[in-house]
């Protein structure tokens, strides 16, 4: 019997045993998977608000949790001293350059503290170090910010329903400038409006083309009237030369040849005004529109002088032997 019993306590005393050493090795095992046995070192972080912030609240980096918030300290008026634990294997990313800031998660969730690592080259912070908290998160701090863009929304809706009230307004500006606008084009593309009478009307092309035959007839008479007028020039040039035979006549009569030079001095400048016609004609006919009359009138004046020209030689001595002196003619002037 006392040996039963032995066998039980033994048994039981076993079992025991073995249910606390499995709690321990539990608790280790959790312990080691949550960091609860892992070297800490502590940062502070001070801001001026300690809106959201409470113990127990996790630090995150990339999304992992690197520590907790141990205290909060309302050191002054305005300055909320913040005291983390922070796992030592993360210490490398606190550096001088670092920066924390408060979010949360999602809309209406909780918050937490997000450490942004500093870069390589900044040199890293000792223990117990203080840390700003710059920027501060959450649906109160959003609504805080974005109440100005409200107030800003609120003004501009103002200004579009007043815009857009002048819009309908009867009697408005803008239904005046379309009213205008209106009458404006309805005049243009009206049967007496001008772009009626340039792109559909036949009148314009009819008064171009008759523009432009008047300027091909006129271009003609200027290509006679100068080609008469270089016949003149070279039916004179070959009375001129009809002289060179009469060199030793001419020797023996010097002071008749004076009186001979003298009259063609004379013919010269009748001549000048008969050049300067023709130069003139030239000119009128390039820019000559309608008047045509006038040109006409133009052209038998310079044929008229170079006729005269040359009977006036034919009536020069020693041209005029023999001949009877011609009758003066009274030309009429263009």
């Amino acid at each position: 019997m006392a040996q039963s019993f032995d066998t039980m306590a033994f048994k039981v005393g076993s079992f025991v045993l073995l249910v606390v050493l499995t709690a321990v090795a539990s608790v280790f095992y959790i312990g080691i998977k949550k960091d609860l046995f892992s070297e800490t070192i502590t940062f502070y972080v001070t801001t001026d608000s300690g809106d959201n912030i409470e113990r127990g609240i996790p630090v995150r980096l990339s999304g992992f949790n690197i520590g907790q918030v141990r205290r909060v300290n309302l050191d002054a008026l305005d300055h909320i001293k913040i005291e983390i634990s922070i796992f030592e294997k993360y210490r490398k990313w606190f550096r001088e350059d670092t920066r924390i800031s408060l979010e949360q998660e999602g809309v209406i969730g909780n918050s937490y503290l997000k450490v942004l690592p500093g870069s390589d080259a900044s040199p890293e912070l000792e223990p117990e170090s203080t840390i700003a908290l710059n920027k501060v998160g959450g649906l109160s701090e959003l609504l805080t910010e974005a109440q100005p863009v409200m107030e800003n929304l609120k003004a501009i809706v103002a200004n579009v329903k007043t815009i857009t009230d002048i819009f309908v307004q009867e009697d408005g500006p803008v239904q005046r400038i379309l009213a205008n606008l209106e009458t404006m084009s309805s005049k243009l593309t009206d049967e007496q409006g001008l772009i009626h009478y340039i792109a559909v009307s036949p009148e314009p092309v009819l008064k171009l083309e008759g523009i432009l035959s008047q300027a091909d007839q006129a271009m003609g008479q200027a290509d006679q009237a100068m080609t008469q007028a270089g016949s003149l020039l070279g039916n004179a040039t070959a009375r001129v030369e009809d002289i060179a035979p009469m060199q030793k006549e001419l020797l023996e009569l010097i002071r008749e040849a004076k009186d001979i030079l003298a009259q063609m001095r004379g013919l010269r400048e009748d001549l000048g005004p008969t050049l300067s016609n023709v130069e003139a004609l030239t000119a009128n006919v390039s820019n000559a529109t309608t008047d045509l009359i006038t040109l006409r009138r133009k052209s038998e004046y310079t044929l008229r002088l170079g006729t005269e020209l040359l009977e006036r030689l034919n009536n020069t001595w020693p041209l005029n032997r023999g001949r009877p002196p011609a009758t003066d003619r009274d030309w009429p002037s263009p």
